[in-house]
């Protein structure tokens, strides 16, 4: 009987071997599965971390959560995917799981914390679901951030799962030379094939310049899924993020998300669809959207759009992490989520992307910059007491896409433009955007963050007739 078990294989592998091992794992144990995205030969992403959150709570585990982990290689694909995805399933909630022992020391508690000391841990930070650990020059600054190799990570694992009595299994079809494992974790090699994602050296597409003309945005209050106000082949890249089922109140009756999940899927595909149709040929749709759950069950809403987007067309080119340094304490069984995934689909079968996606520098290691982790925060404080927004997503994030994916001049889309960071973001780069927004209670806080953050009058108000 072991504590804790890791899975190190392709990912149809290991679907098959949570089924094989879940006698063989304790009820208080852990269960991680090590996955990279799968790529078939033109790029498109065949198989991915949530087909395995998927599977495994099909079969009765409890998924705890999702940590990411950035990698010293990219594997074959239209992005520069350095992910390393671990599943952490478990047989109980009452799964052990000690967290101080992956916990890093405080910067320094008066920057950190201030005056709220009562969110300062003497043992160390909270530990968050992005590893990327840091050293620090002992006043307050950021030294350097640690690239943790494969021995680290399941050495990791181990540590924070290790119970008296129990062992660690550690299982792949993988080669196992020179890891450094620590004792205490056995190995079983498997001598079934694995898939092998090939890894080759990034190269986008160099980007475009062009003469900038007069731009402007259109706001439109009605649903987005009838965009009727915007010609087919318009549009160039779709940056949105999608309201959550069941969980935010946008203030308005009708409003998607309040209704059964099945209701709430059947609408955001409209809504995907009428993206599709608006996108030129080689225009791309970026979602950010996260796994959340609910009464202990885990609703895997990004599969569902993953399976959406590809019936409808689409291409899915793979998940960008958006890892955010601030995150909410949790309990003791777990750790703090700090990251939401953008998932990356393309209308052609090649996306059209350049090469400052290789350009940002968020992390001092040189090997963690240029991949598939953005480390962006959102800005503290409210947007003004007289307003109301219950999810404002960083404008740096939506101009990053802008950035790698048009031209001045191209057109933006958001169908859930909510208070209007997209709108923002897209004319502070010199292009065109038109957003769709259900609540017109919004407008005076679009009016005020664009006039405080672009001063100019060069955005239309229309109210749709499409009302739902």
């Amino acid at each position: 009987m072991y504590g804790t078990i890791i899975l190190n294989n392709a990912i149809e592998n290991s679907i098959s071997l949570l089924g094989k091992y879940k006698d063989s794992i304790d009820q208080s144990g852990n269960i991680f599965v090590l996955v990279r995205n799968e790529v078939d030969a033109v790029g498109d992403v065949t198989s991915d971390f949530l087909d395995v959150i998927y599977a495994a709570t099909s079969i009765g585990y409890l998924y705890v959560n999702t940590i990411v982990v950035p990698t010293d290689d990219r594997i074959n694909s239209d992005l520069p995917d350095n992910v390393l995805y671990i599943i952490w399933l478990a047989k109980d909630k009452n799964h052990f799981f000690n967290k101080d022992v992956i916990r890093e020391s405080h910067i320094w508690k008066d920057v950190e914390w201030g005056k709220r000391a009562k969110n300062y841990n003497p043992k160390g930070k909270d530990p968050g679901n992005v590893w990327i650990p840091t050293k620090d020059d002992g006043k307050a600054h950021i030294t350097d951030h640690i690239l943790l190799s494969l021995s680290d990570v399941i050495n990791r694992l181990h540590s924070c799962s290790a119970q008296k009595d129990l062992g660690t299994l550690y299982v792949t079809s993988k080669g196992i030379d020179k890891l450094g494992l620590i004792d205490g974790i056995h190995i079983e090699q498997l001598s079934s094939p694995d898939v092998v994602t090939e890894s080759k050296p990034y190269r986008p597409n160099p980007p475009q310049i062009s003469q900038q003309k007069q731009i402007s945005g259109t706001v439109v209050f009605g649903t987005s899924e009838r965009m009727t106000k915007i010609p087919n082949g318009s549009v160039n890249v779709v940056v949105t993020s999608p309201p959550y089922w069941d969980l935010k109140d946008y203030f308005k009756e009708g409003q998607i998300g309040q209704e059964s999940y099945q209701t709430y899927l059947n609408r955001l595909y409209n809504v995907w669809k009428g993206c599709y149709d608006k996108l030129s040929e080689d225009g791309s749709l970026w979602l950010n959207i996260n796994i959340r759950t609910k009464n202990g069950s885990v609703i895997l809403i990004p599969r569902d759009f993953v399976l959406q987007c590809k019936k409808i067309g689409f291409h899915y080119k793979g998940v960008l992490i958006w890892h955010k340094s601030s995150g909410i304490p949790t309990h003791d069984k777990n750790i703090v989520d700090r990251h939401e995934y953008v998932l990356v689909f393309s209308k052609s079968e090649k996306l059209n992307i350049n090469s400052r996606i290789c350009d940002f520098s968020d992390y001092k290691n040189g090997k963690i910059n240029g991949g598939l982790f953005w480390n962006i925060n959102r800005k503290a404080g409210s947007v003004g007491k007289q307003f109301i927004h219950p999810a404002i997503y960083p404008n740096d994030l939506v101009s990053r896409i802008i950035q790698i994916t048009t031209s001045e001049n191209d057109m933006v889309l958001d169908p859930f433009l909510g208070s209007g960071t997209t709108l923002i973001a897209a004319i502070k780069e010199g292009r065109n955007c038109i957003g769709y927004e259900y609540n017109e209670g919004f407008k005076e806080l679009i009016i005020s963050r664009y006039f405080m953050e672009v001063g100019k009058d060069n955005i239309t108000f229309i109210e749709s007739k499409n009302k739902r």
